[in-house]
């Protein structure tokens, strides 16, 4: 060893370099494990961190665990523009690969927020917030795993000497009381051990948030890449997009139908990579617990009958089919010897709150409350009925007068409120149109330049070809010209489609028209060529029905000349 070339250090230093090394590491290691993880610094033990955390991302958020373990977990935001409104969702699948099980899984309407604002997170898990309007749980990064099952299960932490890379596998064979156990002594750990690595509501000294298992609903949003994938690809994917080249098996343990070998059991968590989200094994390897009963899917709506609790995400023995987030499966409670379990069947738990906490959040929810309905459905309407009803309500002679009136007037109140989302979802769905058109236009306008280029380059070889060859010559140009007789009637009409729309637009409430367009810019978020070609149409349509809103309205050959410059400017 040498400080500089061709020098060497004295001897008597290396004891000495010897101890401050031995104690760094203490030092290093102390606060990370119990003293009886000591053992594992062996080269060929188990890691604790392959039954934790194995492929770590610089915004995990993570919380201790008994034993010097931890648990990672990954912030889930959900779009909503109040306390009181939600996001709409339509979990299931299009088309189930076995049309006898439409009655599974079909797509059904459902709707989704969670408890936490941002004000409510710890400070250093803001940073890892997506900007704009959102609410917010965690769901834990992997599936359990058998290591951090005994951390919590059991009264002493496991020995070293007992632990094997079998202690990174997802854990199996338990019931789902077993997993809801685990999320209440988890709880309860953090509570007494690590209270501030918890969400607190801001105001409230009291509530805090907890681990529990999460609905369908809030495991299907974030197996689907939750925040990170536009609502459009909520609608149209059965898995989510995955890369060039890629395929589901760099993202699942299953039974590929295309081959290969057929998994005999789970992997070690995190062994494949992770959904847009960040969360690995939501397809296959284990499948997982949610806290909701099953209930079958009829008529775009969930049925009555609450069964046994769903399962989702396919496992190990599943084929390519059932490992779709929309999947939807029936596991009982119990069987006839007591609590069911199985042997690919696991769970992931997130952290979520309560609706109703203390602090500031009352007073913001009555005022959400007051304000939600009250605008008139009908802005055209010469009075508005919750004033005239508050008029008659201060002029009522009686009780059941009043009574009457308050019935009547809550009535019109939840139906406005049903108009106001309705109106919301008719913007989103005229803007996404307009931006779709506008991308319609321009292809056709494209494919119209390249035949017309291709008709022009013939039209100058007729003059040097003789015989068959301008025979068949003439025949493509005809062929040719037809085609661009269809393309130019196309793209007019497509244009006078698209001007409809602009006239509609212009009549959008403005309120929902603001709403609408946030969640567009939302979905178009991303740095590619194509979302920033979405972007660019969202504002160009946007610019049109402002024109139009104003009296300003583009005539044709102006509103076509904009649409065009662009792609061939």
């Amino acid at each position: 060893m040498s400080d500089s070339p061709g020098r060497s250090l004295p001897r008597a230093i290396f004891p000495a370099i010897f101890l401050v090394l031995v104690l760094l590491l203490c030092s290093l290691t102390a606060d990370a494990f119990r003293p009886a993880w000591a053992a594992l610094a062996r080269k060929d033990a188990f890691s604790p961190a392959l039954a934790c955390n194995p492929q770590p991302l610089a915004d995990d958020i993570i919380l201790p665990m008994p034993c010097g373990l931890s648990m990672a977990f990954r912030l889930v935001a959900v779009p909503a523009r109040g306390l009181l409104w939600d996001m709409p969702l339509r979990p299931g699948l299009d088309d189930s690969a076995q049309p006898d099980r439409a009655f599974y899984d079909r797509r059904y309407s459902a709707a989704l927020s969670a408890p936490f604002t941002l004000t409510d997170l710890p400070g250093n898990w803001r940073a890892h917030a997506p900007r704009g309007q959102y609410f917010f749980y965690l769901a834990a990064k992997y599936e359990i795993s058998r290591l951090q099952w005994r951390a919590v299960m059991e009264e002493d932490c496991p020995p070293p000497a007992s632990l094997t890379a079998e202690a990174a596998l997802p854990v199996t064979d338990i019931s789902w009381y077993d997993a809801v156990e685990f999320t209440h002594r988890y709880s309860t750990w953090l509570l007494q051990n690590a209270p501030e690595a918890l969400p607190r509501f801001a105001g409230d000294s009291r509530h805090v948030g907890f681990v529990r298992l999460p609905t369908e609903t809030e495991w299907e949003y974030a197996a689907r890449g939750g925040q990170h994938t536009g609502s459009q690809q909520l609608l149209q994917e059965d898995f989510f997009v995955l890369p060039p080249a890629a395929s589901k098996a760099d993202y699942a343990v299953y039974r590929s139908e295309s081959g290969g070998p057929r998994p005999e059991g789970p992997a070690r968590i995190g062994s494949r990579k992770p959904n847009p989200l960040g969360l690995h094994d939501t397809a296959g390897n284990a499948a997982e617990m949610v806290l909701d009963s099953f209930r079958f899917s009829v008529g775009g709506r969930l049925h009555g009958s609450a069964g046994g609790f769903v399962r989702k995400g396919g496992s190990f023995v599943s084929g390519d089919s059932e490992i779709l987030p929309g999947r939807r499966e029936e596991s009982p409670f119990f069987l006839v010897d007591g609590p069911a379990r199985a042997r690919d069947l696991g769970f992931r738990p997130i952290i979520s709150g309560i609706n109703t906490p203390g602090g500031p959040r009352p007073q913001q929810l009555l005022t959400e409350w007051q304000q939600a309905g009250e605008r008139p459905a009908h802005t055209a309407a010469a009075r508005d009925p919750l004033q005239e009803l508050d008029r008659l309500l201060a002029l009522a002679p009686d009780d059941a007068s009043k009574k009457n009136l308050h019935h009547l007037r809550a009535i019109i109140k939840e139906n406005n409120i049903i108009l106001e989302q309705q109106k919301e979802l008719e913007a989103q769905s005229l803007l996404r149109t307009g931006v779709y058109m506008i991308e319609t236009i321009r292809n056709y306008a494209s494919r119209r330049l390249s035949l017309q280029s291709q008709i022009e380059s013939m039209q100058r070889d007729r003059a040097t070809v003789r015989g068959k060859a301008l025979e068949k010559l003439a025949q493509i140009l005809d062929t040719a010209q037809r085609g661009l007789a269809r393309l130019d009637t196309s793209l007019e009409n497509s244009l006078t489609f698209y001007r409809s729309k602009v006239e509609d637009g212009a009549g959008l409430d403005i309120q929902a028209l603001a709403a609408a367009r946030q969640t567009l810019e939302r979905d178009f978020g991303g740095t590619d060529p194509f979302n920033r070609d979405m972007r660019q149409n969202l504002g160009i349509f946007l610019r049109h029905m402002e024109l139009q809103r104003a009296g300003k309205g583009l005539a044709r050959a102006p509103m076509r000349q904009e649409i065009l410059e662009r792609r061939f400017q």
